[in-house]
């Protein structure tokens, strides 16, 4: 059974609803709406056809939806024609909704006019393109020279790496987006360009002035002002995206893999959920197969224990979505038979009483010493199966929860399979419900044995906290 969850980008490749049931039949875990791309009512017909899908496979599939932010973009081109830049032509950068024409582009991010200097660097198209700044009025427009040219065309990013930016996450569409999307149900939401804790908290204060109610909320990296402070921003996190993309402009690129594997574990030690993402097998974008060096980037990733692989161009534009997953889910099945279990000793700060945390360490070592297949976390708030996931147990967590929307927030989660199952004040009771479906569904099998934990806060009720070795049998597969 994979551990290790895959992220699939939706987009004009594979919204689809037939594109959707194959990419779910070839390992897809959770569907990635980015809301830089597409209309929110395209958006919304997605939703749909994604929980259809759902259904239809019979499994709890979980929607993030990833909010733009402050993405420096450049605008229109004339009849939308590619502008060619060769080294040393000028080229003016004005702020505004205008249309560029030979030597002249606009962006609609007024703050970069004042935050650039002569001598600061400018990187275009994922940075394919690189510019150098000759002056800037302050206001309206920056003049530059071409360093290294290319075919610029419409609405590309434009990445100013070393120049500090002003400090806004969320931007006044990402706010229309978050309504749309807490409206629509997503399980995740994705914060793009956080640089501080005090975006973080902003997005989910918006959450509850938007919809009375949050979500899980993702921190994704790709300011350098970020992995300075990472420590806050994973306090204020509930997970943690290495956005490779973005980050890799913003630093220098040798450093692009100590920085991953310093934020992986970072988050790893206070057991929060770690997705890596950006080109991960971004030649499979027009080709059949990956690179070499894909393939092993993939495979690192699962041995650094990151929660979720995500597939971006992949999926959403690629030829084939649906060979992407497959290719992924092969290259982590083999990368987790490979390696040898680990169980990890996180840290105390992971948001729960001391005892939840004594009681999942010893179902994780009554599992290994009794060689049980398997330990069943009955949780309602999930607390319990996230700090088993962060313990990386090596046997799956199966946790009951009575709650669809809990189910689904917990497919992120390493190594953990939500079961949608009633919750018993007799832990008796939630037992005999849940086993049939663990057997009916191949998890377990009779003969095999099964570590059961249940934990709350209460101490005073003796059914409330309790750990349990069960052999399943024939009585348990009848409920």
């Amino acid at each position: 059974m994979r551990a290790t969850r895959i992220i699939a980008t939706v987009g004009p490749a594979s919204d689809s609803p037939e594109r959707l049931h194959a990419l779910l039949a070839a390992g897809a875990d959770i569907f990635r709406l980015n809301f830089s791309h597409g209309s929110r009512e395209r958006h919304g017909v997605v939703i749909d056809r994604i929980r259809a899908a759902a259904r239809d496979a019979g499994r709890a599939v979980a929607i993030l939806q990833d909010l733009s932010g402050p993405k420096i973009r450049t605008g229109r081109l004339e009849r939308g024609e590619p502008l060619p830049l060769a080294p040393g032509d000028a080229l003016r950068i004005e702020i505004g909704d205008l249309e560029g024409r030979p030597g002249l582009v606009s962006t609609t991010y007024a703050p970069l006019a004042a935050a650039v200097r002569a001598g600061d660097r400018l990187l275009l198209d994922d940075g394919r393109i690189a510019l150098r700044v000759a002056s800037s009025d302050g206001a309206r427009a920056i003049d530059t020279i071409v360093e290294n040219g290319g075919l610029l065309r419409e609405r590309k990013g434009i990445n100013a790496p070393g120049v500090r930016l002003p400090r806004a996450a969320l931007t006044g569409k990402d706010e229309t987006d978050l309504a749309f999307g807490l409206a629509h149900g997503v399980d995740l939401v994705a914060l793009s360009f956080v640089q501080s804790a005090r975006d973080l908290r902003e997005a989910r204060d918006a959450m509850l002035r938007l919809h009375a109610a949050t979500v899980p909320l993702i921190a994704k990296i790709e300011r350098p002002e970020a992995v300075t402070v990472i420590d806050e921003v994973l306090d204020a996190a509930d997970g943690l995206m290495v956005a490779r993309g973005d980050l890799g402009l913003e630093i220098p690129i040798a450093r692009v893999p100590a920085v991953q594997k310093q934020l992986t574990w970072a988050a790893r030690l206070r057991g929060l959920p770690v997705i890596v993402a950006t080109q991960v097998l971004e030649s499979m974008t027009s080709e059949p197969l990956p690179t070499r060096a894909e393939a092993s980037d993939a495979a690192n990733a699962v041995h650094d224990g990151v929660d979720a692989v995500m597939l971006s161009g992949e999926t959403a534009v690629g030829v084939d979505p649906v060979r992407a997953v497959r290719m992924l889910d092969e290259i982590i099945v083999t990368a987790e038979t490979e390696m040898p279990a680990q169980p990890f000793t996180v840290g105390e700060s992971l948001g729960v009483p001391p005892h939840n945390h004594a009681l999942c360490e010893a179902a994780l070592t009554l599992a290994v010493r009794a060689r049980a297949q398997a330990i069943v976390a009955i949780t309602r708030g999930g607390k319990t199966a996230r700090v088993l996931a962060a313990l990386r147990p090596p046997v799956p967590v199966f946790a009951a929860t009575p709650s669809d929307s809990m189910a689904r927030t917990l497919v992120l989660y390493r190594g953990v399979v939500p079961i949608v199952s009633p919750i018993f004040e007799n832990p008796v009771q939630t037992v005999h419900a849940v086993l049939p479906q663990l057997i009916e569904h191949g998890h377990v099998r009779t003969g095999e044995s099964v570590v059961l934990v249940g934990i709350s806060a209460d101490l005073d009720r003796l059914d409330s906290n309790f750990l349990r070795l069960l052999r399943v049998d024939a009585a348990s597969a009848q409920g």
